[in-house]
């Protein structure tokens, strides 16, 4: 029976071969083939013979999901919708930029958090992604922006799409790993991120393996204000989540973590909620990054005011905490923090 090739680590890839009687050199021809330029056939790996290929073909399959629709935004952000292999659907998002090119992923099929500005959260947990449905969504954004074999290439990749990451940890630590391994795509650890809501024991758990940057999404100075938006406060509270980031940190004491921050009015954008964030996160050697609310049909919330995200920027400023205020991408198209939902989407030429 074939097994998905993407779902390997290159240290089993090379146990395979070996088993097969294949010599686990080829391993790294076959990752160059489908890592550095994209190819989802064995049969067009051209310095593999054409037995040897025909037994790869045998032992193995390049997966790649159905792109059933995109959308582009003005802003000239990308959203795919994808069916994977049991119908499911799930959506990740391109984000191009002057100084970066980024991908935003899925690592679950809905999600169980049920925040209460998300989406994604209404739709409650289906399943999670295996790894190489993770790894997919990089790979379909590079075939259908034709980054292959040349020097235009992704930057960053962020997991802030459909799920949470830390509940689906394994598959995405293997995803991670796999594709740092493609130095030709100089993805650092620098350059990708895992954004969660603060599963606490998972952080502690997986800080010395977890390979990259951490985003904490808080959304709330105080226990009372975060439990009323997000439900996994109840079992997770910010004091925990803090002692959790800190076992990160020392492993990791050259990459800050970021705290991400979204304003919604009236719920948590005001001047004293700007001034107990300061205080609470100031001991630590972290970053806030703050996001405007992205509406979407039938939620309950509004986005803040500009002179108030700017109001709670110079509050933390002023002492000297790290503060950014992220630009909104592809809002128009439904691809924005917390808009995502697998729904219809237009379809548009790219």
């Amino acid at each position: 029976m074939k097994s998905g090739i993407l779902n390997h680590s290159a240290d089993e890839l090379k146990a395979i071969l070996k088993e097969a009687g294949i010599p686990t050199f080829r391993a790294s021809q076959i990752w160059e083939w489908i890592y550095r330029f994209g190819k989802t056939s064995f049969h067009d790996m051209t310095n593999i013979g054409k037995l040897l290929q025909g037994r790869l073909d045998e032992m193995f399959y390049i997966y790649r999901p159905q792109v059933i629709n995109t959308a582009k935004s003005s802003d000239g952000t990308i959203k795919f919708l994808l069916r994977l292999s049991d119908t499911s659907t799930i959506e990740c998002v391109y984000i191009p930029d002057v100084k970066r090119k980024t991908i935003c992923v899925s690592s679950q099929v809905g999600c169980a958090m049920g925040c209460k500005f998300c989406s994604t959260g209404r739709l409650g947990f289906v399943r999670n992604l295996s790894a190489e449905e993770i790894i997919s969504q990089f790979l379909i954004v590079k075939d259908y922006t034709n980054m292959w074999g040349c020097d235009d290439r992704l930057s960053n990749i962020v997991f802030m799409g459909m799920g949470e990451p830390l509940l689906n940890h394994q598959n995405v630590l293997r995803a991670i790993y796999n594709v740092m391994l493609d130095t030709e795509a100089g993805l650092s650890r620098r350059k990708i991120t895992v954004s969660t809501c603060g599963i606490s024991p998972i952080i502690r758990k997986i800080s010395k393996e977890l390979p990259c940057r951490l985003a904490v999404s808080l959304h709330a100075p105080n226990d009372e204000i975060r439990s009323s938006i997000m439900p996994i406060n109840n079992t997770y509270n910010i004091a925990s989540i803090l002692d959790a980031c800190k076992e990160y940190y020392s492993h990791h004491k050259f990459l800050k973590i970021t705290f991400e921050y979204l304003l919604i009015n009236g719920i948590n954008d005001s001047k004293s909620c700007a001034i107990e964030l300061r205080d609470l996160l100031k001991p630590l050697n972290a970053k806030v990054n703050l996001l405007r609310f992205n509406e979407w049909s039938g939620c309950e919330f509004k986005t803040s005011t500009g002179m108030k995200i700017q109001t709670f920027a110079n509050v933390l400023k002023e002492c000297d905490v790290e503060v950014s205020i992220r630009t909104r991408r592809g809002a128009d198209i439904m691809a924005a923090c917390g808009q995502l939902s697998s729904g219809n989407i237009n379809s548009h030429a790219i």
